[in-house]
């Protein structure tokens, strides 16, 4: 929870933390819901952008039903899958104007702002515009996995960096104490990154129930790879993804262990180890239990809060003198 203790910051950067947590809350959100649309199979339920069917809203009224469907006969209205289009729309609407506000005010208050705020804040609209091109493209490019793909992971970089913005607005980032730290803790960020990607192309491809037995596949530990049809062979992509994890919580693993020893960075080891057993579990289940909504959801949302673990570990544990963003 944000830290009401807000003494030793001034009025505008504290004012600006809570916005920039706010902006990242809702990104967070905004990923979850892109990943409920694409669960729910609602990635197409309106074929226009950004309207639904010619319309702000899905259409309610017999008379836009009826025109909704002689506007494209081709694709049946399904208003429970719209709705659920639109409100992933509205929330990513929303957090723009967020963004862009907090961009505004960053210039406003430059010389009150930490520096590296400043800096960091001013890739966003970029970000931004590059979300709203990419979001335009999965419906106009009928859902492309590349494009998907694309939108997934720029997303997640946008949700990752308001998360370093709102941090680093309690504390500023540390290097000097823990500097062979902060290379392991590096190196596991980009570790999992790869394998946020791997998973991405499976979710893109629908890959996830490639393989529906565990620990083996089509009754075999390592089937037979495709490497020169990656794009097409659903086995080959579910099993990269299989060994990036196997490979991912064996590095994740060894790096919480040894932030457990490190009297600093205790509770973020333990929070890393946690959220990596909750996660091996729910890939298992995932399998197992062929994909069901709430788990292969939780699996997206547990993937989210390790790579925001990694982070603040990252930006590491408060000194006297600094409040965390959150406790």
């Amino acid at each position: 929870m944000l830290n009401p203790n807000l003494s030793g910051l001034s009025k505008s950067t504290s004012f600006y933390s809570t916005l920039s947590f706010l902006a990242f809350l809702l990104a967070f959100v905004v990923i979850l819901l892109g990943a409920y649309t694409r669960l729910t199979n609602a990635g197409l339920s309106c074929p226009d952008w950004p309207r639904c069917y010619g319309y702000l809203t899905p259409p309610l009224t017999t008379p836009q039903i009826e025109a909704a469907t002689k506007a494209y006969p081709q694709i049946p209205l399904d208003k429970t899958r719209a709705w659920t289009e639109m409100r992933h729309r509205y929330l990513a609407g929303l957090e723009g104007l967020l963004i862009v506000t907090l961009i505004t005010l960053s210039w406003y208050w430059r010389k009150e702002l930490p520096p590296l705020v400043f800096k960091l804040s001013q890739p966003l609209i970029l970000i931004l515009l590059g979300q709203v091109i990419l979001g335009k493209l999965t419906v106009t490019a009928l859902l492309k996995p590349v494009i998907v793909l694309g939108h997934l992971l720029l997303g997640f970089f946008l949700m990752s960096l308001l998360w370093i913005i709102c941090l680093l607005t309690r504390k500023p980032l540390v290097f000097s104490a823990r500097q062979h730290l902060s290379l392991w803790v590096s190196l596991g960020l980009g570790i999992l990154i790869l394998q946020i990607a791997l998973g991405g192309w499976v979710s893109t491809h629908s890959a996830g129930l490639a393989c529906i037995d565990f620990p083996y596949c089509k009754g075999s530990f390592l089937p037979a790879l495709q490497w020169n049809a990656f794009d097409t062979d659903l086995i080959t992509i579910q099993m990269m993804h299989r060994l990036g994890a196997l490979f991912t919580l064996f590095y994740l693993s060894l790096l919480s262990l040894f932030l457990l020893l490190q009297k600093s960075s205790r509770r973020f080891g333990l929070l890393l180890l946690s959220l990596l057993v909750t996660q091996m579990l729910l890939g298992i289940l995932n399998i197992l239990w062929l994909r069901p909504l709430f788990i292969a959801l939780s699996h997206h949302a547990v993937a989210a809060l390790l790579l925001l673990t990694l982070l603040a570990t990252l930006v590491h544990t408060p000194q006297q003198g600094h409040k965390p963003c959150i406790k």
